[in-house]
């Protein structure tokens, strides 16, 4: 009897003991993880934020895309029914997915010889933003993402896209639900927006902006409408093109992304003191983007004023990589210029910086 009432009091002994090392383990587990968890402050975040660019850069795609809360936006996007089922079609988790590879897209954009950066960090209502710029062929944008931890580590929450003019999950949200009711009820007010898409597509403007205007009730919530609207509009009606955008803002439409397509009109017009005035006002936004200047210098070259268009180019260049639209318009500007030196030490540099050949140079057409 003593000896069971000891074997018991033993194992007794033991449970206390493991359950104390138990207890301490996790003591020690929780101290370390808060001792890891990173400081939401500028350093940390820009030096995350330039981290992913680097990434990028180097052909990474992945270090931008985990960066990602993929969950939250799922909680976001599947506040939806329509979509939360989606995610049981098949294809509905992988369409997902793709649609937060904003990595690839960057690679991309470097590969076909633009640009990924970081521009800005701020704060706002207590929440920590950055701002990424993409740049290829004229083609600008911006990612505007709240930055919070997860896990301890960083991790990018929603962002605005500013040439989708909405958040990242509403852009997810509403391409599931285009995708889905094209399946399951294509009888259904997305038949047109599809055919409006096909017109596009087709280059029958006129009538892809008539269908659009007739059916924007049921259409206006997704977000490839309006580039749609916005893109026939400029092919259709170029005059009345500005006007109408100031119309869109007063029905509510996001000032950052019309003030996106403000610029590339007032740049692809040579409208000089438009285009300035329209960079201050996105400069709030965005910050002072270096590649601003390049917008400004191909409006001041296309308006015929080619020494300040050159000056304004020759900034940019101390900023920005060489970038192929930034080359060609400097030597654009030299040749009205009639500065021979000039034209050629700039064709060595394109050279040099693209790999050109001599007969690839000779065959080079500059307006």
């Amino acid at each position: 009897m003593k000896q069971n009432i000891l074997g018991k009091s033993a194992i007794i002994l033991m449970l206390v003991t493991f359950i104390g090392l138990l207890n301490l383990s996790c003591r020690q587990s929780k101290e370390t993880e808060t001792h890891d968890t990173i400081e939401l402050n500028e350093a940390n975040i820009s030096a995350f934020a330039t981290s992913i660019v680097k990434a990028v850069h180097q052909g990474d795609a992945s270090q931008l895309n985990n960066a990602i809360d993929k969950d939250y936006i799922k909680s976001l996007v599947t506040e939806n029914s329509i979509v939360y089922s989606g995610f049981d079609v098949e294809g509905g988790e992988a369409y997902f997915e793709k649609c937060l590879h904003l990595g690839n897209q960057a690679v991309q954009t470097v590969n076909n010889g633009g640009d990924f950066t970081f521009v800005k960090y701020y704060t706002l209502d207590n929440e920590h933003h950055v701002i990424f710029r993409s740049y290829d062929n004229f083609a600008l944008n911006f990612w505007d993402f709240e930055v919070d931890t997860v896990g301890g580590e960083l991790r990018l929450h929603d962002g605005f896209l500013y040439n989708a003019g909405c958040l990242l999950s509403k852009s997810v949200q509403y391409g599931m639900l285009y995708n889905l009711m094209l399946q399951t009820n294509p009888d259904s007010e997305v038949q047109w927006l599809q055919k409006a898409e096909e017109q596009t597509i087709n280059g029958k403007h006129a009538e892809a902006l008539r269908i659009l205007t007739e059916h924007r009730t049921g259409l206006e919530e997704y977000p490839i409408y309006w580039q749609l609207f916005i893109a026939n509009l400029y092919k259709t009606a170029p005059s009345l093109f500005i006007q109408e955008l100031n119309a869109l803002e007063e029905s509510g439409l996001n000032q950052r992304y019309l003030l996106l397509h403000r610029l590339l009109y007032y740049t692809n017009n040579g409208q000089v003191a438009e285009t300035e005035q329209t960079i201050d006002q996105l400069i709030p936004h965005t910050g002072d983007d270096p590649i601003y200047l390049l917008f400004y210098g191909k409006a001041a070259m296309l308006s015929g004023k080619y020494a300040d268009a050159l000056t304004v180019l020759q900034t940019a260049e101390e900023v920005l990589p060489l970038l192929w639209d930034l080359w060609y318009a400097e030597l654009q500007c030299y040749k009205h210029l009639n500065d021979t030196a000039g034209y050629k030490k700039c064709l060595s540099k394109g050279k040099e910086a693209y790999g050109m050949s001599d007969s690839e140079l000779k065959n080079l057409k500059v307006d």
